[in-house]
């Protein structure tokens, strides 16, 4: 029996993507008006003609950043603020302050060009600077780090992943990692997984939800190499990689986040995969020919 086919998408999830699609990636070659924080007008984005053709409203645009599952944008209240006021207002309120307090002065004030908006990870425009859109993590504040970093991945990319030697950003600005599950966590729900009771649908920052093999990295171990990592507003843990060029190219090799700080891999039917740098169980030949599930491209998400 073939199986049933997707019901199509809400009107809430169609302004997201829109919304994602533009302020992750879009802004510039659409002639929108981003700054190095990520941050564009309200009414600029509603002029894009994506979204008017949608017909998108003022009151959309809130709802999406108010009801995100991820929290996959911010919103900034700044009525006729410069570049420099907008820094400073935001600074003097946690992230979360400033998008909670923009939310509630909409309730009063409707107009799209006394607010700014931003999606809050997952850019490949290069002009958006982590350090003005992230926080950085650092050893010296150990206290801070999450005790989980996980990259979610499907098999066709794994041995892709292998065959590198690390995650590559693949388009975007930094790779993508999420705080949980933990891999006892993981390992615990084998037999649900198997019966097809496991978690997978479970909605995680900074993972798909569909992610078939769950890549744990050492933290610490790759902060002391070197190898920044960041922390989005929504808790998504993210990396742009070090330099592991071959001999002789030194600093202008391909960045990546090497498996040399990868910890441990777990499929989440077969438990543990690949352990320090070695093999514990070996994956089906049949990864590298597969393909992602569809619309999804892992590409995007490595």
């Amino acid at each position: 029996m073939p199986p049933k086919p997707r019901p199509p998408p809400s009107r809430a999830v169609t302004v997201s993507k829109a919304l994602s699609l533009l302020l992750r990636h879009a802004a510039e070659k659409e002639g929108l008006k981003i700054d190095a924080q990520g941050y564009a007008n309200v009414a600029d984005v509603l002029s894009w003609r994506k979204l008017k053709s949608l017909k998108v409203t003022f009151p959309e645009i809130i709802e999406a950043v108010a009801n995100s599952d991820k929290k996959r944008f911010a919103l900034l209240y700044a009525p006729a603020s410069t570049p420099t006021e907008t820094e400073e207002k935001e600074a003097a309120e946690s992230k979360e302050e400033s998008t909670t307090a923009a939310i509630t002065a909409s309730t009063t004030d409707s107009t799209p060009t006394h607010y700014l908006i931003r999606a809050t990870q997952g850019h490949s425009i290069k002009s958006v600077e982590a350090a003005h859109l992230l926080e950085k993590l650092t050893l010296e504040g150990k206290d801070k780090l999450p005790g989980t970093v996980v990259h979610g991945t499907y098999h066709s990319a794994w041995p892709a992943i292998v065959a590198s030697g690390g995650l590559r950003c693949m388009g975007r600005n930094q790779v993508h990692f999420a705080t949980g599950p933990g891999v006892e966590e993981v390992l615990g729900q084998l037999d649900q997984n198997k019966e097809g009771n496991g978690d997978k649908g479970k909605v995680i920052s900074g993972m798909r939800r569909d992610a078939q093999v769950l890549v744990y990295v050492d933290l610490e171990r790759a902060l002391k190499a070197g190898c920044p990592f960041w922390r989005s507003e929504n808790g998504v843990i993210l990396s742009e990689g070090m330099s592991v060029g071959v001999a002789g190219e030194g600093e202008g090799g391909e960045k990546m986040v090497p498996l040399e700080f990868v910890d441990v891999v777990v499929e989440r039917k077969m438990g543990k995969i690949w352990e320090r740098g070695q093999v514990v169980q070996q994956w089906p030949s049949e990864w590298a020919q597969g393909r992602n599930p569809k619309g999804r491209s892992d590409g995007k998400r490595r």
